[in-house]
């Protein structure tokens, strides 16, 4: 993704800390495009010694369905960090400044712009879930990032944004933003803000595709040496503890999740399945997650 969203912040973050264990400098390196695809293709057809790894969110199991890599979880080991819940969002002046005011909108000749981080990531895919379930016209309008999407937002080129908790925060915060929904099946709470409902309070069944979240993580290929494995998995299990990480992740909204090894891998397969499915049964992508192996789990 682009610089300033919450993939290269937590990049950034991590991988400093990860530094004093290693005992080497680790340099991150933004690589938009190709809906991700850019980036993960750089780490993949690099050498295979665990000296150019991936930073990412979710949108790492999403590009063999997207169409951005021939990978799929199966080929990667995952070091996942946490993540923040979703929200929608708009200007404060906005005529759209509750959710219930947003629902009743239904003029299909003038949709309702709403900005995420690209065609397929997770803030898109909230979006599309938020457009089923409330029936409210809505027009997707795509950027590299969840930063030129939320910069939309600020310069009155959308209605709304979908984004993360901890992305919008500063603006809410301002008093710029509001939210007037979280896209996940719980509240959320800004500081200083009133508890922000979940769609799952409108639309009760949006349960079944729950939990739809964020995970953001380093990711390296699964053929690695045992020993650089193990080298990796001891320098981000020692960081993700630190209370500069812990202080780091509550500033971000988020989620502690701290997985490493087979527990890490297990959550990315069964991501990978919700949401390569729900992408290919939206018609989002016309590439079947099955022509990769990607299984359907049970929720």
């Amino acid at each position: 993704s682009s610089p300033g969203g919450g993939s290269d912040l937590w990049a950034r973050k991590i991988s400093a800390l990860m530094e004093k264990e290693l005992g080497v400098k680790l340099i991150v390196s933004n690589r938009p495009g190709g809906n991700g695809g850019i980036a993960e293709n750089v780490v993949w057809n690099s050498p295979h010694d665990g000296y150019t790894i991936l930073a990412s969110s979710e949108t790492a199991l999403v590009l063999y369905v997207m169409g951005a890599s021939a990978s799929t979880a199966k080929d990667w080991d995952y070091l996942i960090s946490g993540g923040s819940p979703g929200v929608i969002a708009v200007l404060a002046d906005s005529k759209f400044n509750t959710f219930e005011k947003f629902i009743q909108y239904k003029d299909k000749e003038n949709p309702i712009s709403i900005s995420n981080a690209g065609k397929g990531k997770l803030w898109h895919l909230k979006a599309v879930l938020t457009e089923n379930f409330s029936k409210v016209p809505i027009l997707h309008v795509s950027y590299s990032g969840s930063n030129p999407a939320i910069v939309a937002l600020l310069s009155k080129e959308v209605d709304a944004v979908s984004c993360s908790a901890g992305e919008i925060a500063p603006f809410i915060g301002s008093g710029q933003v509001i939210p007037i929904v979280i896209t996940e099946n719980y509240p959320f709470s800004f500081d200083g803000y009133v508890k922000i409902p979940p769609i799952s309070k409108y639309y009760p069944d949006v349960e079944e595709y729950m939990p739809m979240s964020q995970v953001l993580c380093l990711l390296f290929p699964t053929d690695l040496p045992e020993n650089i494995k193990k080298t990796l998995n001891t320098a981000f299990n020692t960081a993700i503890k630190t209370d500069d990480m812990l202080e780091f992740i509550k500033s971000q909204n988020a989620s502690f999740i701290g997985l490493s090894g087979e527990a890490a891998n297990k959550m990315a397969l069964k991501m990978e399945s919700k949401l390569s499915w729900f992408i290919y049964n939206q018609k989002i992508s016309s590439i079947s997650p099955e022509a990769g192996g990607i299984i359907k789990y049970d929720n």
